[in-house]
């Protein structure tokens, strides 16, 4: 954390008497602002907990590659929802949100004020406006759609997909989005595109107080390359190979994750570890960009705090 940032001042503590029944504060940035740290210190000041809000540190597989918060931070201050996800699992928003809510409850028992932390823009967006009334699907629609995969190839199902939902298809053409997108459409008769235009639900119905972290961009992705290589020294590449040896099914969002896809890649000896490092680091700074993007343009903060 920025020994220049003044977390009373910063956090308007004279002002906000933050309530543990009917407040949230989030704490937002992109990846490498140091939004954990700044988290710990005003937990500190408030009493509070601090709940994960990144999409990647929710894997229990993915500890240095995630940067996930230390044993001795954790310690310290509660954390909640980091770590507890295993790789092999499409774990989605929906899933995340439904936890969110039964910690929230928990942290509400014990008088602790919440505080979320993370980037991950889906996440927050959920939090603050909900998700499209999407329907769970069934289990027989799961194999059903998974059996229709199989017979016909991913490039038949895709075009299938197309046809049912070109708008959603041209966007997400992944193996998971595909069969989610076929077998919503076979639950319900209609398409993806129908129900995200549906209002959202299940926003978190609280005082939200957001806060956006930020840093000038050239020194988050000083910072961003920095942490890689000190990653990779602490033992990431092995995080890596025990996903990989375990047969990792690469459409899953955990073989997407940074670091992860490229590394993946290197093990599988389609590249050079020096090129799986240099397209990491390229990929961190690709997704710096479009989290400064998607916070300029989706999310209207209380305060934002620019760090020196």
């Amino acid at each position: 954390m920025s020994s220049l940032l003044n977390v009373e001042a910063s956090f308007d503590l004279d002002k906000n008497q933050y309530n543990y029944e009917k407040d949230l504060v989030i704490i937002a940035g992109p990846t490498c602002v140091g939004k954990s740290s700044i988290a710990m210190e005003l937990a500190k000041k408030i009493d509070g907990v601090l709940i994960n809000a990144d999409s990647v540190q929710v894997y229990e597989d993915l500890r240095l590659l995630s940067a996930r918060p230390s044993q001795e931070d954790m310690h310290h201050i509660p954390h909640f929802l980091y770590g507890y996800v295993k790789s092999q699992k499409n774990y989605t928003i929906f899933d995340w949100l439904q936890r969110l809510n039964k910690v929230l409850l928990e942290v509400k028992k014990i008088k602790k004020i919440a505080i979320l932390v993370g980037g991950s823009g889906l996440y927050l967006n959920a939090v603050i406006n909900g998700l499209a009334p999407i329907p769970r699907l069934k289990e027989e629609i799961k194999r059903e759609s998974m059996l229709k995969l199989n017979e016909i190839g991913i490039d038949s199902f895709k075009q299938i997909n197309f046809n049912i939902d070109s708008k959603f298809v041209t966007k997400n053409s992944d193996k998971h989005r595909l069969l989610r997108s076929y077998g919503v459409f076979l639950q319900t008769n209609k398409n993806m595109t129908y129900w995200y235009k549906k209002p959202r639900q299940g926003a978190i119905k609280k005082e939200i107080y957001s806060f956006l972290i930020n840093l000038e961009r050239e020194h988050i992705y000083k910072r961003c390359e920095l942490r890689f290589d000190n990653m990779l020294k602490e033992g990431a590449l092995d995080e890596v190979k025990k996903i990989h040896e375990s047969n990792i099914d690469r459409s899953l969002p955990v073989a997407k994750c940074l670091g992860v896809k490229w590394l993946l890649s290197y093990l599988d000896k389609k590249i050079s570890l020096e090129d799986a490092i240099k397209l990491s680091k390229r990929d961190t700074r690709r997704y710096v960009k479009r989290q400064i993007t998607w916070f300029s343009h989706n999310y209207i903060p209380y305060k934002t705090i620019f760090l020196k």
